[in-house]
């Protein structure tokens, strides 16, 4: 038997790969300077990309104000450190080291609660804030204008439905209010969405309450309907919540009704997608999601006639897998979801990508949809903004 001997390197040889490496990464950055401009898919990379949106600086411009400023030494700089192919990779062993050693986080406004749960601060600092006093006039002011927005697209003979999906502090407020100083009320933090549902239901607003449904649903299963790694709802919560849209659809349309959905889950360890979106976004080198996550799996059907039903989904991250679940699972092919009103369309079986940045004359056929969903964050109303404020003003023609 032949024994494969490999020659161990001697001084002389690891200092000599060592500068090879040294002169290998500049020469490697200038081609990847070049291949981002001309050919990105050429481009060299070691390691797994960056999750996130970095605002890049502004371009570099021939003019003596630009190099004054410092704005073309800021946009130099941003691409060179773009173009260095190991930068992914050192940015990782970096997160990694402060997040072990430290606790730290290389993504701002991400906290860690109790058992390994992660949130965005903006959630934390809403729920924290929880006024109903303070909540009184602008949400009966809202609940009016959404009685608005319904009133005219039910006079044009469609179906106007508003959901509430639901916060994940709100479902895991012990994760989160004995770590960090929450200076409201209980009563005001547990009673936001209820009030302003009542609000909406003696208004006369078609509301699906998405948030409450999935709140209750904490301890029934082995485990939350929020994972510790993300932001966003499990799949189990967003099944339920899509039979209680379909359920609704079905009561404003009368006729030709849409079969709700039947699924079974499994249980995994092994989380993705959605299920880890905020364990990605900390960029460390070794993410390890040590929780268990339903894995949904949704019966087939024969579609019918519900396939040409135009359906509108408008509202922001939350709708992204309940969109593609109505339209994949339920039938509802011709179901097409707005990204923040503005921020592109998907549609279709498959819940394609149809569009990028929308105009203002885009959105305009959401009028005519036969059933239009507005969705919003527990977390957002009752000051209603971006999308929800802005389709309102679109539709109605208000300034």
């Amino acid at each position: 038997m032949t024994t494969l001997r490999i020659p161990s390197l001697g001084r002389s040889q690891l200092i000599a790969l060592g500068m090879a490496l040294l002169l290998a990464l500049p020469v490697a950055t200038a081609w990847n300077l070049f291949a981002r401009s001309y050919a990105p898919k050429l481009e060299l990379r070691i390691g797994r990309n960056l999750r996130g949106v970095i605002e890049p600086p502004k371009q570099f411009q021939w003019s003596w104000q630009a190099f004054t400023n410092g704005d073309n030494q800021r946009a130099i700089a941003y691409e060179v450190t773009q173009s260095i192919p190991l930068r992914p990779t050192l940015i990782r062993v970096n997160n990694q080291i402060r997040y072990k050693l430290f606790g730290q986080f290389g993504a701002a406004g991400i906290l860690r609660g109790e058992d390994g749960h992660l949130i965005e601060k903006p959630y934390l600092d809403e729920y924290c804030a929880r006024d109903l006093a303070k909540m009184e006039a602008p949400a009966r002011l809202w609940a009016s204008q959404l009685k608005e927005l319904q009133d005219t697209i039910q006079s044009r003979g469609h179906a106007f439905i508003y959901l509430i999906t639901p916060s994940k502090v709100a479902h895991f407020p012990e994760a989160f209010v004995n770590r960090y100083p929450c200076a409201s009320a209980e009563r005001d933090r547990l009673g936001k969405v209820p009030a302003f549902v009542a609000m909406l239901r003696q208004t006369g607003v078609n509301v699906v309450d998405a948030a409450t449904l999935t709140h209750a649903m904490k301890g029934k299963y082995e485990f939350g309907m929020f994972p510790q790694g993300g932001v966003h709802w499990n799949q189990l919560a967003v099944a339920y919540a899509a039979n209680a849209l379909i359920g609704e659809i079905n009561r404003q349309r009368k006729s030709l009704p849409i079969a709700p959905l039947q699924w079974t889950y499994t249980v995994s360890d092994n989380a993705t997608g959605e299920d880890r979106d905020l364990l990605d976004l900390l960029n460390i080198l070794l993410p390890q999601p040590q929780y268990k996550v339903p894995v949904v799996r949704y019966e087939k059907r024969q579609c019918g006639p519900e396939a040409k039903l135009d359906v509108a989904v408008i509202g922001g991250s939350f709708i992204h897998v309940l969109a593609e679940t109505l339209a994949r699972s339920a039938c509802l092919h011709s179901l097409k979801g707005y990204n923040y009103l503005y921020g592109g369309m998907r549609g279709g079986p498959e819940y394609a990508q149809l569009k990028g940045r929308m105009t203002a004359a885009e959105i305009q056929p959401i009028a005519n949809a036969d059933v239009v969903i507005l969705e919003e964050n527990e977390s957002i109303f009752p000051q209603p903004n971006g999308h929800a404020i802005e389709l309102y003003k679109q539709l109605l023609k208000k300034n």
